[in-house]
């Protein structure tokens, strides 16, 4: 729910400036009423195909580009109403000199003087009020949604005291989930329950409890400490926080945060992402919500016959392995009875595959109605909401269920093989669905998978997507 904040708040925004424009339009027209006899224009004008639309499109994306900017799309970094109120002004002024640019270079006034007044001052209007309601909302709420779970380092005062000025300063943007005790750590001054383990117990701790950030309020934290974790920090995505009475332990690039009203040392929080990756991204996002717009209508035909067949959920959700090796609800239409996991241990003798694999070519857990669905790949079809969460991409490693990946630190070739599988996201196709899917092995797949990271790029992608409509059309390899 966190990942969807962010384009929640912009698609407010670009309601907001939609907003703005229409209420412009109406006291523009009102103020001029005898504009009609000189200049034929409706407010479709302003955002229809025609001389208007570049102008339109301009104003949209540029005040949402300031707004992410300025952080007004990261809930973390607007503790409060004063710091919204700025951050909203601010962009207002910065748009004025883009509306000014815009006419000047476009060698005529796209917008006269008499609309870009009244569109400033209600676009600015309607943006504080309804930030300032969504802020105040959060802050009503047991548990907002822009809340990440964290954990703290340490159980001793500071860790007790770190925990109730997050409670108090930070609660719409951070739940405390518990406590680590480290080595060093004296007698605790948390409640027991609030302790989830030992320093070294992170890793298995990330998964259970979905957690986004640590924060170190240690005084005693051993530096070999600090390195494992800020390690796996960088392999899990964490967040690492510290307070500024222990920093320049783990990290020799140092950043400042703010979270709510706490001043922190942000350690692991810079990222470099490449303009392939970013490229990758958007045209994920471009492709699953237009095809997510034509396959609407199937989706929801298809949801309709799997709650009418016995009943049972529409959705199958299991764990799956992502980026980093963190878990993530991995989406699939429901092919199988309703009790197929408690059914899976019953069936072990007849497994077909090899390796971690378990596949079966008459398994008799699939309804009739979920063998057409998964030969054709159809149930397939709600991971296009984890591309839409960034949990997975269109085309990378195929996520494995949590259970098959157990053990897998005493095999050395596995964990290579895990290790490259963490560093990118899951996808829904990949070279495995494209080279014969569940009649390819297990050591072809973590051959493939392989392959595909280390020669990954733009045009292999779509590649494989392109290879992918005719192995779904053939339903080839499908179980």
């Amino acid at each position: 729910m966190q990942r969807l904040v962010g384009p929640a708040l912009a698609v407010l925004d670009a309601l907001c400036v939609a907003g703005g424009l229409l209420v412009a339009w109406a006291v523009w027209t009102w103020r001029s009423p005898n504009l009609g006899v000189l200049v034929q224009i409706v407010y479709g004008d302003l955002w229809g195909p025609n001389r208007f639309i570049t102008a339109g499109v301009v104003l949209v994306v540029t005040w949402l580009l300031l707004h992410r900017s300025a952080g007004l799309h990261d809930p973390s970094r607007m503790p409060n109403s004063a710091t919204i109120a700025g951050a909203v002004t601010r962009s207002a002024a910065q748009m004025l000199v883009v509306i000014v640019g815009e006419n000047f270079l476009l060698g005529e006034r796209v917008y006269p003087k008499g609309l870009v007044v009244p569109f400033l001052g209600a676009t600015w209007g309607l943006l504080l009020v309804v930030r300032l309601a969504v802020f105040r909302w959060l802050l009503r709420l047991e548990r907002p949604p822009t809340a990440i779970n964290a954990v703290i380092v340490g159980v001793g005062e500071d860790g007790a005291e770190m925990a109730a000025r997050m409670d108090r300063d930070a609660r719409h943007v951070v739940r405390v989930a518990g406590h680590l005790r480290t080595q060093l750590d004296g007698a605790a001054k948390v409640p027991e329950d609030h302790i989830l383990g030992d320093l070294a117990e992170l890793g298995p701790l990330v998964n259970r409890h979905r957690l986004g950030m640590v924060v170190v309020a240690s005084r005693s934290l051993p530096r070999d400490d600090a390195m494992r974790m800020a390690v796996l920090a960088d392999r899990m995505g964490l967040r690492v926080l510290q307070a500024p009475y222990s920093w320049g332990v783990v990290s020799p690039r140092l950043g400042f945060a703010r979270l709510g009203d706490l001043d922190l040392i942000d350690l692991v929080g810079v990222q470099y992402p490449t303009f392939a990756e970013q490229l990758k991204r958007a045209f994920d996002l471009v492709t699953v919500v237009a095809g997510g717009v034509c396959v609407a209508p199937l989706m929801l035909a298809v949801a309709l016959v799997v709650k009418l067949q016995d009943g049972g959920p529409v959705l199958y959700v299991s764990p799956r392995a992502g980026r980093g090796g963190r878990f993530f609800g991995f989406y699939k239409f429901r092919s199988m009875v309703v009790d197929a996991d408690r059914r899976r241990a019953e069936l072990e003798a007849a497994n077909e595959a090899d390796g971690r694999l378990f596949k079966m070519r008459h398994d008799p857990r699939v309804t009739p109605f979920g063998r057409f669905i998964r030969k054709y790949s159809i149930d397939e079809l709600p991971q296009l909401l984890n591309v839409l969460r960034g949990e997975m991409n269109l085309v990378g490693p195929r996520p494995l269920p949590s259970g098959d990946l157990e053990g897998i630190e005493g095999d050395p070739e596995m964990s290579y093989w895990f290790d490259l599988r963490s560093k990118v996201n899951p996808g829904i196709t990949g070279l495995w669905q494209v080279s014969g899917r569940s009649d390819t092995g297990f050591a072809e797949m973590v051959r493939l998978d392989i392959h595909y990271i280390q020669n990954w790029s733009f045009w292999l992608d779509v590649q494989i997507l392109i290879k992918t409509i005719p192995a779904v059309l053939r339903g080839r390899g499908a179980r």
